[in-house]
């Protein structure tokens, strides 16, 4: 009769039911333990075995020392009480699955009659995969989804991610994310498209490092975090980056009196770049068909920076100056708007720049540009603000940047507790070391 072929078992600990010992062979050199590489393990026995459609490597293995140390009052024994088999996943070699079996030892000591399971510096207990087989599992899921991940190591979901979220909030600083920084970045992202759904990311834009992600963008909510500083501590934040909303803007006044607050430049380059659109729109809508021509497909031609237009783009844009005597007038205001924020050194002269600029936009009489100039004065002090250190939340937009890619891998994430441990991991720096 025809053997049944052997089915693979993803749980090390059934492996132990599953194999025996006649069909292990005796190593007869040291290459096995070499290329097993823990110091505390020889391997005495191994077999490969076809199970399903892949070769799986049992090694059989014996403790290289006899003794334990008793955790009750320290000393040194050799008094093995109870031996168990035992079986743990652990790094490919030869590029086959492979497993360990070893005996695991209960211990008595003999000055204080304790019993104890030793502890292993390869594997800690009631686990069933190696430390070094989950710090490879840990270090794969920060690059990859961890469906994926678990399909290509020939893992359960469930184990990928107990893995994951264990190393996670091990690794994780609590001194890195609850040291206050100079500089504090405030920003909002999208969880879900369409669901007005978003989580508050907050970050150290010196150290460049996120601090923490939290479930909701509220005026409360940021308060929350900023009260778990001390006072003295909160004092010690001199900056604070946010865009143009309201509820930041209040909590920070609130928590820190003493912080500056930078309105951050791409935000309101971002509010002139709408109003441009707005206009263009607008004028495109009314004007005569010829016109309407020049302007199809102009929109990215006009809010980007003239500098950064390729010589195709430059021709097209010309065309289009020419053709709207009003437009250009407000795209030539857009540029040089810009170009203060990128040549203004400090912010006495910068103001003098903005005050002659919003002089010259309110001359236009476009309403829609007055709507800009209405949000430049709100938040006059704040925008100024920036030329104190040239402060931006360039590094916040790029964290977000790379947010969004996890939640792309990721297909969303219905836990928010795991989506925030997927993102320090991957984001928060530096890591405690094991």
């Amino acid at each position: 009769m025809l053997a049944l072929p052997i089915k693979f078992i993803k749980d090390a600990a059934k492996s132990v039911k599953r194999i025996c010992e006649q069909e292990f062979t005796k190593v007869a050199d040291s290459v096995l333990t070499e290329l097993l590489g823990i110091s505390s393990l020889v391997v005495t026995m191994f077999t490969l075995r076809r199970e399903d459609d892949k070769d799986v490597l049992h090694l059989m293995c014996a403790h290289r020392r006899n003794i334990a140390i008793c955790p009750k009052c320290g000393a040194f024994t050799d008094s093995v009480h109870e031996e168990k088999k035992r079986c743990v996943r652990h790094l490919d070699i030869w590029g086959k699955k492979t497993f360990l079996h070893f005996l695991s030892r209960r211990f008595k000591c003999s000055d204080c009659g304790k019993q104890f399971t030793e502890e292993l510096d390869f594997v800690d207990q009631l686990r069933r995969q190696s430390l070094d087989f989950e710090m490879h599992i840990y270090r794969l899921c920060l690059s990859d989804n961890r469906k994926d991940v678990a399909n290509r190591e020939e893992l359960s979901q469930s184990t990928v991610k107990g893995i994951f979220l264990r190393y996670a909030k091990m690794r994780i600083n609590p001194a890195h994310t609850k040291r206050c920084p100079r500089v504090l970045g405030i920003d909002e992202i999208s969880l879900k498209k369409r669901h007005r759904q978003f989580a508050l990311v907050l970050s150290d834009i010196e150290r460049k490092c996120i601090l923490d992600i939290l479930p909701e963008r509220s005026k409360e909510a940021l308060e929350k975090w900023l009260d778990r500083f001390h006072e003295h501590e909160r004092k010690s934040i001199r900056y604070v980056s946010i865009d143009m909303w309201q509820p930041y803007y209040h909590a920070v006044r609130g928590m820190l009196p003493k912080a500056e607050v930078v309105v951050d430049r791409f935000h309101v380059v971002k509010h002139l770049n709408e109003r441009i659109t707005v206009i263009r729109r607008k004028y495109q809508r009314d004007a005569p068909k010829e016109i309407a021509e020049v302007l199809k497909g102009s929109r990215w031609i006009l809010v980007r920076n003239r500098k950064d237009l390729s010589s195709k783009d430059e021709q097209k844009l010309k065309q289009i100056l020419e053709a709207c005597p009003e437009l250009r007038t407000i795209y030539l205001l857009k540029e040089e708007f810009r170009f203060i924020f990128e040549r203004a050194k400090d912010r006495d002269k910068a103001e003098k720049y903005l005050r002659v600029w919003k002089l010259r936009a309110k001359y236009t009489g476009n309403s829609f540009l007055l709507k800009f100039v209405k949000t430049l004065e709100n938040w006059w002090n704040e925008i100024l603000n920036y030329f104190f250190e040239m402060i931006t939340n360039g590094f916040v937009e790029g964290l977000n940047g790379a947010i969004r890619s996890i939640i792309r891998r990721a297909f969303g994430y219905g836990n928010f507790e795991n989506f925030r441990y997927q993102v320090m991991a991957e984001q928060n720096f530096p890591t405690n070391t094991r």
